[in-house]
């Protein structure tokens, strides 16, 4: 009985003797540190807000001033356009008349709606001449900058007594743009115009130049001018640029032309601002009147191309989609 008790001892050391290093390791062993909590994300700067880009709105609306933008609206889009001009120039201002504004105005209201993409239609009334002006444009693909659109369209002249005959125009043009980015536009507006929209005048002695006037005896102002001429051709041009992502300056000068007897060029600027789609412009230009029939002749030869007149554009649109 000695000898197995003897090897139940020997077995029980060695199994002491193997079973100690793997002891000391697991009493050394340190216990595992805990995983970091992650830190909490800083709470943004109220100026980090400012230093992000702010996305630019787009620089025109589909009307610059008075000529048409070479950018359509997209698809579904209403579009109300109202235009004020003051009838006094501010060189005849004074206290008594408040600096022009009651002079009386002209008002314009125009509504456009683009029924599918690319196209935009609609009708513009000025009580300029009691004159209504509808237009169909469409714009072409852009490329490398490049834009362009093809606009026509008809005026009604409907005030009794004082405007020639006929009574209506059809015109046709081509609005060709080049955009520097979102900041900077420039446009050309080729047009052709059927006849430009005349009023009856007498004068006592000949206006110089003036091919729309006719002699008739028996009058105390015998030469009477009608204003109107035939196939009109004239290149409108425009810029614009965005001085901050909601304040745009625009300018338009029309070229004089001899044949039409323009007394100068014409010009208009203004300074608008856009909110979410809704603009406002304020005008100042020797250039008023905001139809195509009207404004392609530049000064008309009744004018002063040294008078400014004031005024207002107010664009509101709908996306009805």
């Amino acid at each position: 009985m000695r000898r197995p008790a003897l090897a139940s001892l020997l077995l029980a050391v060695l199994l002491a003797v193997l079973l100690a290093p793997i002891r000391l390791a697991a009493q050394d062993a340190s216990p595992p540190a805990p995983a970091p909590t992650p830190a909490a994300a800083p709470e943004p700067s109220p100026l980090a807000a400012l230093k992000e880009p702010v996305a630019f709105r787009p620089i025109e609306a589909n009307v610059i001033i008075n000529l048409p933008s070479v950018e359509v609206p997209s698809a579904r889009t209403l579009t109300l356009l109202v235009t004020h001009r003051f009838i006094g120039s501010l060189s005849e201002g004074d206290i008594n008349n408040f600096f022009t504004l009651d002079t009386g105005n002209t008002w314009g209201f125009g509504l456009w709606y683009a029924p599918v993409k690319n196209l935009n239609v609609g009708i513009y009334r000025t009580s300029d001449l009691n004159t209504y002006e509808a237009s169909a444009e469409y714009q072409l693909p852009t490329f490398c900058g490049f834009m362009s659109s093809l606009r026509v369209g008809e005026d009604w002249r409907t005030q009794e007594g004082l405007a020639a005959t006929p009574k209506s125009s059809f015109f046709a043009q081509a609005v060709l743009a080049y955009s520097f980015g979102q900041y900077v536009r420039l446009t050309a507006v080729p047009t052709y115009l059927q006849r430009t929209n005349g009023i009856n005048a007498r004068f006592p002695s000949p206006v110089p130049g003036d091919q729309s006037c006719e002699f008739i005896e028996g009058f105390e102002r015998p030469y009477r001018c009608s204003g109107l001429y035939e196939n009109v051709f004239n290149v409108p041009v425009a810029a614009s640029i965005a001085i901050t992502h909601s304040i745009t300056v625009h300018g338009e000068v029309i070229p004089a032309l001899s044949k039409v007897n323009s007394r100068g060029v014409g010009w208009s600027v203004s300074v608008e601002k856009s909110l979410l789609r809704h603009r406002f412009a304020f005008y100042a230009g020797n250039q008023r009147q905001t139809t195509v029939d009207r404004y392609v002749q530049a000064v008309p030869n009744f004018g002063r191309p040294k008078d400014v007149f004031i005024g207002f554009n107010l664009f509101r649109a709908w996306n009805l989609k």
